[in-house]
């Protein structure tokens, strides 16, 4: 994954109400992807889908979900790095990268 892909999946995470309010067909796409990514991690990995959850769909501070969450920074740094590696795939499964 490049630089490019790494941001624009960061920024499809924490703008994703707003695609989904919006629905060009680029924003759909990154909304299935989206969808899929937290599919995913709902069944395979609670912190990873806490994650999605409290910092990109309820905006909460990264310190806020250390303590929601009970992880350390460490984790959470692996976890985040995983949800990005994860949307990329379905992002490039949809065609937006």
């Amino acid at each position: 994954m490049t630089n490019e892909h790494r941001r624009q999946c960061r920024a499809a995470l924490w703008h994703w109400q707003l695609l989904e309010r919006q629905p060009t067909p680029e924003n759909q796409c990154w909304t299935h992807a989206l969808r899929q990514t937290a599919a995913y991690y709902q069944q395979q990995d609670p912190i990873r889908a806490g994650i999605l959850e409290q910092r990109y769909r309820r905006h909460q501070t990264e310190q806020q979900v250390l303590d929601t969450l009970h992880i350390g920074r460490t984790t959470y740094q692996k976890a985040n790095a995983d949800l990005l590696s994860t949307l990329a795939v379905y992002a490039a499964k949809q065609g937006v990268l």
